[in-house]
Order: C-alpha cells, then sequence, then structure tokens
C-alpha cells in the first residue's frame, strides 16, 4: 500500500502552531497541501473534459446495443433537456437512427478504445496522489475495465430512480441504490488504476466518500440543472448545454479527486482512525513504521 513512512513522518512534524501542533491539525494540513500538490481545479477540469468526451460518447454507443432510453433518461433526470439535442451539438450521431444501431460492437470496441484517455488521466491522479506506478500497456485492461465500469454506472443510476415511483419507500430505496452504486464503482476504479497497491479500508472508505459526495452532487443537480440548463439553452442555444454539461462536469471531477486526497490524508492520521484506515498486518494493527515511504515522485 502506497501509505508508506508517510503516517511515520505525519507523526514526527515538528510543531507549528495549531496545523501542526495537534492530530487533527496536521490532518487539515494535509488536505490543504494535497489539494494543492494535485492541482484539484486543473486537474479536474482535464478530468471533467475527458469524462465528456470519452464517458459520454460510450453510454451512447453502448445504448446501440442496449436500450438508448435508460441513458437518455440519467442525462434529462439531471440536467432536464432532451440528449439529442447534446447529441448534435458535439458532432455525435443521433443514436436513435438505424444507422448509429448498425454501428454495432464493433463501432462500440473503437469507442472505447479511444475513449480509454478518460481511465489513462483518472490513473495519473491516482498516481500523483497515492505515490504508486504508473499503468504499462501490459495491464492496459485495467483502463477499458474502469472506462465501462464509469459509463454503465451512469445507466445503472437512471435504472434506480425509477425506484422512486414506488409509494412510501421509493425516494430512499433509490438514493440507497445510488450510493451502493457510486461506492461499487468508485472502490474498484482506484483499486484497478494503482494495481491492486491500495487495499482494504482505505479503499472502502475513499469509495465511500466518492459516493457520497457524487449522490449529494447529483441530488442538488436535480434542483438546480434543469433551471440553468434552460437559461443557457435560450441565451446561447445548444452550445449552452454543451458548457452547462461540462461545467457540472467539472463539479463532480472535484469531488472524485478530492475524495481521494482527503481520504489519504485521514489515512494518514496518526491517531485510531488512520491505523484503522490503514488495516491490520498480520493479525495486528498496521502501525506508521510499516508502511511504505513517501518517495516524493511525481507521476505525470
Amino acid at each position: 500500500m502506497a501509505l508508506a513512512r508517510e503516517a511515520l513522518a505525519a507523526r514526527t512534524e515538528t510543531a507549528n502552531g495549531w496545523l501542526q501542533g495537534t492530530p487533527p491539525g496536521r490532518t487539515v494540513r494535509r488536505i490543504i497541501d494535497g489539494l494543492v500538490g494535485i492541482e484539484l481545479f486543473d486537474r479536474s477540469m482535464t478530468l471533467a473534459a475527458k469524462i465528456f468526451t470519452s464517458v459520454l460518447p460510450v453510454m451512447i454507443a453502448v445504448s446501440t446495443v442496449s436500450e438508448w432510453n435508460v441513458t437518455a433518461r440519467s442525462l434529462e433526470d439531471q440536467f432536464g433537456f432532451d440528449p439529442s439535442v447534446l447529441s448534435s451539438a458535439v458532432g455525435t450521431v443521433d443514436p436513435t437512427t438505424p444507422t448509429f444501431a448498425a454501428f454495432g460492437v464493433f463501432g462500440l470496441l473503437m469507442v472505447a478504445v479511444s475513449g480509454t484517455s478518460f481511465a489513462r488521466a483518472l490513473a495519473r491522479i491516482y498516481a500523483k496522489i497515492w505515490n504508486v506506478p504508473s499503468i504499462s500497456l501490459r495491464d492496459a485492461w485495467r483502463w477499458l475495465v474502469v472506462l465501462f465500469a464509469v459509463a454503465l454506472s451512469a445507466s445503472a443510476i437512471a435504472a434506480a430512480n425509477e425506484l422512486t415511483n414506488l409509494r412510501y419507500f421509493g425516494l430512499t430505496l433509490a438514493l440507497v441504490a445510488e450510493l451502493a452504486i457510486w461506492w461499487a464503482v468508485w472502490t474498484l476504479c482506484p483499486y484497478l488504476l494503482t494495481m491492486g497497491t491500495l487495499k482494504g479500508r482505505v479503499l472502502w472508505a475513499s469509495g465511500a466518500l466518492t459516493s457520497a459526495g457524487l449522490t449529494a452532487i447529483h441530488a442538488g443537480g436535480r434542483l438546480v440543472l434543469p433551471r440553468i440548463t434552460e437559461t443557457a439553452q435560450h441565451q446561447f442555444g445548444a452550445i449552452g448545454l454543451v458548457f452547462t454539461a461540462i461545467s457540472w462536469l467539472f463539479v463532480m471531477s472535484v469531488v472524485i479527486v478530492a475524495a481521494a486526497v482527503i481520504t489519504k490524508a485521514v489515512a494518514l492520521d496518526e491517531t485510531y482512525i488512520g491505523r484503522y484506515l490503514r488495516g491490520p498486518v498480520n493479525g495486528s494493527e498496521q502501525s506508521a513504521e510499516s508502511l511504505p515511504e513517501n518517495d516524493g515522485a511525481h507521476h505525470e
């Protein structure tokens, strides 16, 4: 696990004010330093652009070999507009046409291969946060798995939203299902993209924090995005929808990147929480001294 002797270093930091003189202060300081070091907004904007140009086409392509209206509902539910307008705006073939449907599995494969740029960008982010080696071409299959996991999760959440039609507990069931889907996906993604270096409680904690953040963002989007997109479409036409979509994907990307940074900062904590997240080794709680050292390398 790429938490090395960083935890030991956290214990021996020289006290310098509240942010250095107490364990909670040092955790806050590590979060701030981590967010600055990862270049949160630059990385998030890059990731948002990759989602728009890589994940969205895969979602549309998958719909041609399954059911388009599920993917369409996921976009319409979040943004409040017909997604075919967005497809035409970015130059994507209308997925409801027979010609696009004939594109088939081979076309889906081509879109997926070109769409791995999203997974590669995410892998570079995790490599820098967790100080782990970058993925080689020999393990390129990990990029494809991550790409399809993220793309299919949107359709799965759209299907889960149908639970809101149930009486009494429908909304609660839909919320729990969404949390579970995001949790599974964002536990799997860092595991694959860090070559299995991250394990156990750290992975689950990162997945849970990302899941909670994305679910909250998704819920907020249902309230504010329809009005925002209506205004953007009225003022700028279809291109306004594109800008709105990318902006919202940027917000979601901030959650994804920040959740990983926060999880690492908390896992390096020298208190019980940090020791718990680092997990047991050989039947005993993992000590700070047993964690691998942060070599300070930057993986770009």
